[in-house]
């Protein structure tokens, strides 16, 4: 663990945080605190040592609430738009989408090949709620598009934000599922922005000081230069899985197998249904084309 405050450390995730972990932080204070769980089995029982009194979770995702259930005795805090899809895996379907693209089977398999547990949320929080656990207070910053109810969290005094997955990774921004939201997602990445933290913590990238104004535009570019390669594939009207045929978000380089394969028609159809919505496209039997 990496000390950034008085009571702040940052946990870092094994393999470079990659699926299906991610880096977190614990708050050790009059309430001692875990943001996010998925930290890797050593960290988890080197956590387990001392009590933790409270879990907060960034977002509902496989990839930080995997290791709630090993805390049974904690509380459990989410925003309320995300508690719905922590709380039952049906509900963690839904919202992930698995029916689109004929992916029941698929989100089955996923859920069972990281053993996903449901999680409690015993309370809810919601945008500009400050979290307090005794000499450390973290302001909720609603920041949604990755999730409905994705959080970040900023400490004032020492201009700390926990973006989590505003991770600010070259691949850039995820959307690849039916809870997603393009347009929510820029909102948010220019939130981060203005905030103008001195110290950005990003779930998959770690502790990050440098050229943080830099780093959110050029992740943000990452978006509409997807976009703009749909944009020239759609002068030939077409299906979201022929586009996604084209590996346009995850890269050509990629050998995709069914599972990502699938992430990527859903990010297609994000943005197929961005461009809708700003009447740059339209759709007729299934095809898109430009208007």
């Amino acid at each position: 663990m990496v000390k950034i405050t008085d009571h702040i450390y940052f946990v870092e995730a094994p393999n470079k945080a990659r699926f299906p972990y991610c880096h977190c932080l614990l708050i050790d204070d009059e309430r001692r605190a875990l943001m996010d769980t998925s930290c890797g089995d050593e960290n988890l029982r080197e956590l387990l040592k001392s009590p933790i009194d409270v879990i907060v979770n960034t977002h509902f995702h496989e990839d930080h609430i995997l290791g709630n259930y090993r805390f049974p005795d904690a509380e459990v805090w989410m925003h309320t738009l995300d508690a719905p899809a922590a709380r039952t895996l049906p509900g963690f379907r839904e919202y992930y989408g698995f029916s689109e693209f004929g992916g029941n089977a698929i989100g089955q398999a996923f859920i069972a090949s990281i053993d996903l547990h449901a999680s409690p949320v015993h309370r809810e929080f919601v945008d500009r709620e400050v979290l307090d656990f005794g000499r450390t207070r973290l302001q909720v910053i609603h920041t949604p598009g990755h999730t409905p109810g994705h959080c970040a969290f900023y400490e004032e005094k020492s201009g700390l934000l926990f973006v989590s997955d505003i991770d600010l990774s070259s691949f850039g921004p995820w959307y690849a599922h039916r809870c997603s939201d393009i347009d929510d997602f820029i909102k948010s990445i220019r939130c981060c922005a203005e905030i103008d933290p001195k110290i950005v913590v990003s779930s998959h990238k770690g502790i990050i000081t440098d050229n943080i104004p830099g780093r959110l535009k050029a992740y943000e570019e990452v978006i509409y230069r997807k976009e703009a390669e749909i944009i020239q594939a759609l002068k030939v009207p077409s299906t979201a899985e022929e586009l996604a045929a084209q590996q346009i978000v995850y890269g050509k380089n990629h050998t995709l197998d069914e599972f990502n394969m699938w992430f990527e028609k859903m990010a297609v159809l994000q943005h197929l249904q961005r461009l809708v919505k700003h009447n740059r496209a339209a759709q007729t039997e299934g095809r898109y084309y430009l208007i």
